[in-house]
């Protein structure tokens, strides 16, 4: 990266730093249980929402209750089960005109990530029916509300309750990006932990390392402040205290209700503070590679911390000190190096391994790296600005790493 990029990347960031103290950012209203949407919905004079919700959770018995509960109110939801993992842009549309079809008034999301995100994305499109998806790829360029928006995450992950982002994918270019923009912040989110109790110990372990890594890359980025900083080390230290006891038992409620919370945290953070190449690559490998996000942002955190080098230790330090990995009389490189060995360690404790096993292929590089540059630069306010080559052998160690 030449001086010029890097300069104007500073720049760019510090002015984003500025206009953001004068945007007002939603922060959606939270409830802890779905018995009290119909309330919600009655108050506010919505009579047929669209209920877009995952296959797995529509069969809970939690979930037909819910549904019964609603006509009960005289509700009528319009359920949808077809968003896949990762929506692609086809989908979403076929997702929007199911919505016009049924004449939905607002939107309940029940799922992961892929579900409300896919929702938010259906939610342009009903206020944009002309304009195609792809139009609002980046930053800012969605200027009307979504229709009345209630998100109810069934992962403790993704934080999309909370942030102004939908993560979409192009099926016929193999790409995976981000629209972002306020109004896409959901009006309500619903954390009800017992729609958590099916949830399988890989998707747990997964999207608790994106949490984390939602919140660690909001607190190491330059554009941070108290507000971030604060949700950001929260959501870190509830995660050390609760992933793994998640991950061990689904049916451990404390733990179940705390990552929930992590996650929105971490949410709260990283929607304000942005996140940093962590991400942007594991938007290049998981949309070329079609792998989860959670799984590919889990191994290449440690890999990109390391890329940071001395611009990270400052911040990795204090985030080492806060959670008690390393002993406080240290120095600040040598925190830093404990916490990115305490997160490869968590990784394997989570059944994540510590590479990709080959699957990233020689001739996709150069490809996967300037996908990954473009999503960063100049948006992210990452500790160190790396070059194309830099995140080109970011990708070849996290290949395949000989580690034990």
């Amino acid at each position: 990266m030449n001086i010029f990029s890097l300069v104007y990347n500073r720049v760019f960031q510090g002015v984003i730093k500025v206009l953001q103290k004068m945007i007002h950012f939603s922060i959606p209203k939270v409830y802890e249980s779905i018995d009290e949407i119909p309330y919600i919905l009655k108050e506010r004079g919505f009579k047929k929402p669209i209920i877009v919700v995952s296959n797995s959770v529509s069969k809970s018995e939690r979930f037909i209750q819910f549904n019964e509960n609603l006509k009960n109110h005289d509700i009528a939801g319009c359920v949808y089960t077809g968003v896949s993992s990762d929506p692609t842009i086809k989908s979403i549309d076929v997702l929007a005109g199911f919505y016009r079809a049924q004449g939905c008034d607002s939107i309940i999301a029940i799922g992961g990530g892929s579900v409300i995100d896919a929702s938010k994305a259906m939610g342009i499109l009903i206020k944009y029916p002309k304009k195609s998806l792809k139009s609002f790829k980046g930053v800012l360029k969605v200027h009307k509300n979504l229709p009345f928006f209630i998100a109810v995450p069934t992962t403790a992950g993704t934080g999309s309750e909370a942030t102004i982002a939908s993560v979409v994918t192009d099926s016929e270019r193999n790409d995976k990006y981000a629209i972002s923009d306020g109004h896409l912040v959901p009006d309500i989110a619903i954390l009800d932990d017992t729609l958590l109790t099916f949830l399988p110990s890989h998707i747990i372990a997964q999207t608790g390392m994106d949490a984390y890594t939602h919140a660690l890359e909001a607190f190491i980025g330059r554009n941070g402040n108290k507000f971030t900083n604060d949700n950001a080390l929260m959501a870190l230290k509830l995660i050390k205290k609760n992933l793994y006891d998640f991950y061990l038992d689904n049916g451990n409620a404390k733990a179940r209700k705390n990552m929930l919370y992590a996650s929105y945290y971490a949410g709260l953070a990283f929607t304000r503070a942005y996140v940093g190449y962590v991400h942007s690559l594991a938007h290049a490998v998981g949309g070329m590679y079609h792998k989860p996000h959670g799984y590919t942002i889990a191994i290449l955190l440690p890999y990109v911390l390391e890329a940071y080098g001395n611009k990270a230790y400052k911040k990795l330090s204090i985030v080492s000190d806060t959670l008690g990995i390393s002993d406080s009389s240290t120095s600040e490189e040598e925190k830093a190096k404990a916490l990115i060995l305490w997160i490869r360690n968590l990784n394997k404790d989570l059944g994540i391994p510590n590479d990709f096993n080959g699957l990233i292929k020689d001739k996709d590089l150069e490809a996967l790296s300037l996908h990954a540059a473009k999503e960063a630069n100049p948006w992210y306010p990452v500790p160190k600005e790396l070059t194309k080559k830099e995140l080109k052998m970011i990708l070849v160690k996290a290949n395949k790493n000989n580690l034990e």
